[in-house]
C-alpha cells in the first residue's frame, strides 16, 4: 500500500513498551503461578531456580507495573467515554456478528477496549499496594500477618483476573484482522480504520 493509504495507530515508543510488557509480564505471571500452585512449581525454572524466582518476581513485577502505568497514561486520552459508547454496547450483538453497518462509530478504541483499560488501571493499583505489603524481607515485616495474608489473597485474585483479561485482550486482537499487525508495525490501512474505528480518522485530522 502507498503511504497515503496508511495511518499511524501505535507510535514506536508505545509498541516497544507494549512488547516489553509482554515479555516481562510473561516472566512475572509464570513465576507467580509457581509460588501459589505446587503443581506449577516447575514454572520457576524460567529464571533458573525457585529461590531465584522468589527474588526476581517482585522486580519483574515492578517493571511490568511501571510500563503498564506509562502505557495507561499515554492512552488515557483515547479511552475517555463518549456519547457513542453506550449505543455501541447496546449493539454488541452486531459487533460480534461483524455487521459494521449496524454499529455506531467508534474512535481509537471501542467501549470493550475501554473497559479493559479501566480493569488494567485497577490491577496496576492493586499489584502495587499488595505487592509491597507481601515483599519479603523488605516491607512485609511492617504489616501484621493478617494484613499480609489478605494482601496475598487479593494479589493472587488480581493475577488470575488479569490473566483472564489478557486472554480477552489477545482474543479481541486476533479476532479483528489487522490489529496485531498494527501493534507490530505501527500502521493500519485507512480502509481498516474506516471499517473498525472510523472516528480515528477524524481524531487524526484534529491532531494535525
Amino acid at each position: 500500500m502507498s503511504k497515503q493509504e496508511m495511518i499511524v495507530r501505535h507510535k514506536l515508543i508505545d509498541r516497544l513498551c507494549h512488547w516489553t510488557i509482554v515479555f516481562v509480564g510473561l516472566v512475572t505471571f509464570l513465576t507467580g503461578f509457581s509460588f501459589f500452585f505446587p503443581s506449577f512449581q516447575w514454572l520457576s525454572g524460567i529464571v533458573g531456580t525457585p529461590q531465584l524466582a522468589k527474588i526476581m518476581h517482585p522486580f519483574f513485577g515492578l517493571v511490568m507495573v511501571a510500563l503498564l502505568a506509562v502505557m495507561l497514561m499515554r492512552y488515557y486520552s483515547h479511552n475517555k467515554w463518549n456519547k457513542y459508547d453506550l449505543p455501541w454496547m447496546k449493539a454488541v450483538v452486531w459487533v460480534l456478528l461483524q455487521k459494521e453497518d449496524n454499529i455506531p462509530p467508534v474512535g481509537h478504541y471501542n467501549p470493550g477496549q475501554k473497559m479493559l483499560f479501566r480493569a488494567f488501571v485497577i490491577f496496576v493499583l492493586a499489584f502495587i499496594v499488595t505487592g509491597i505489603m507481601m515483599w519479603q524481607p523488605y516491607f512485609a515485616p511492617m504489616f501484621s500477618a493478617e494484613a499480609v495474608n489478605w494482601a496475598t489473597l487479593i494479589h493472587s485474585a488480581c493475577g488470575i483476573l488479569m490473566l483472564i483479561a489478557l486472554v480477552v485482550h489477545v482474543w479481541m486482537a486476533c479476532w479483528i484482522e489487522g490489529s496485531i499487525t498494527g501493534m507490530l508495525y505501527g500502521k493500519v490501512s485507512k480502509a481498516w480504520a474506516r471499517k473498525h474505528h472510523p472516528m480515528m480518522l477524524e481524531e487524526e485530522h484534529k491532531d494535525k
